[in-house]
């Protein structure tokens, strides 16, 4: 046999030992994202008067391709837990998924929960059941690997709220259902994406419909049911890090409203951000924008040591 026939036969063993394995320089985030990540969809955390409310996981593991599949990690995980936004009156956990990819791709555990609107509940009873998602990220740290030293709570327009009430109200069992009381909620920082942050302030922006629909549904006076769920009420001592990422134009939620709470943090001397996209509205930010909005966040978490080392 010639020497040119034994070395295709080699090179052709090769290739079929690889499977015929494509030679590639680097690994594409996006096409990695299977390999390292398992998806957990409608998981019900809390039953509701109106309808049972679930949240979707996504959970760093490695696939085994053979029973039990998938092998959740041993280290415990940096976790973000996320809103969606609507005016507290639509939208959906998988609506705003894409904003969660940027944290899958660097190995965070990622909690997104929906949560009612604000023709089932009060305000307060929504805020409520977001503080019920972040009690489930603890009392499931030990199955998801969640470290719940290093929590990340975020969201945009309504969440953005949201995520600064869990925020400001850290340490507390506030908003917890009677039975949860006692529970105390710590988070370690808050990626705020052009949430409203006083409500008293927004009230006058806001037509007299939506007033009826914010004010309508609770006992409370319109004056006290705005303070109670207001973020910049609880800024304090407590208050973890804050990024706040806004649009220069935005008048669903008011830049104003960023301009409030960040000089409310800085005279609070609470470590924060106001990231500032200049000629921009209400979230209409290009892929450049994105980037460097994202890369702020990664900035951010650094700079100011938002995640202590665990002690874990």
């Amino acid at each position: 046999m010639k020497s040119t026939t034994i070395l295709v036969i080699i090179i052709s063993w090769l290739l079929l030992g690889q499977g015929c394995r494509p030679q590639v320089n680097s690994v594409d985030d996006v096409a990695a994202l299977y390999s390292n990540t398992q998806v957990i969809g409608d998981i019900t955390y809390k039953s509701a008067i109106t309808r049972n409310l679930k949240l979707d996981a996504y959970i760093p593991v490695r696939r085994l391709g053979e029973p039990p599949w998938i092998e959740y990690s041993d280290e415990l995980k940096p976790t973000l837990l996320f809103f969606h936004g609507g005016g507290w009156t639509s939208g959906n956990k998988i609506s705003r998924s894409l904003f969660l990819m940027p944290y899958i791709q660097k190995g965070f555990a990622v909690v997104t929960a929906d949560y009612r609107y604000l023709d089932e509940a009060s305000l307060p009873e929504i805020i409520g059941d977001t503080r019920a998602a972040l009690h489930w990220v603890y009392t499931h740290q030990e199955k998801y690997r969640f470290d719940t030293s290093r929590i990340l709570v975020s969201g945009e327009s309504a969440g953005g709220h949201l995520a600064l009430m869990n925020g400001v109200l850290n340490n507390t069992g506030l908003f917890l259902q009677d039975s949860l009381k006692n529970f105390s909620l710590r988070v370690s920082g808050v990626i705020n994406w052009f949430g409203v942050a006083d409500l008293h302030e927004a009230y006058s922006d806001w037509d007299d419909a939506f007033r009826r629909l914010v004010v309508g549904k609770d006992s409370t006076s319109p004056h006290e049911l705005l303070k109670l769920c207001s973020p910049v009420t609880y800024i304090g001592s407590n208050t973890v890090p804050v990024l706040t990422i806004h649009g220069s134009e935005d008048k669903a939620a008011d830049y104003r409203q960023a301009l409030l709470l960040h000089r409310l943090l800085d005279q609070n001397k609470v470590k924060n951000k106001l990231w500032t996209i200049h000629g921009k509205k209400h979230g209409n930010f290009d892929p450049l924008e994105m980037t460097a909005a994202v890369e702020q966040i990664w900035k951010f978490i650094e700079t100011e040591s938002v995640f202590k080392p665990s002690h874990h």
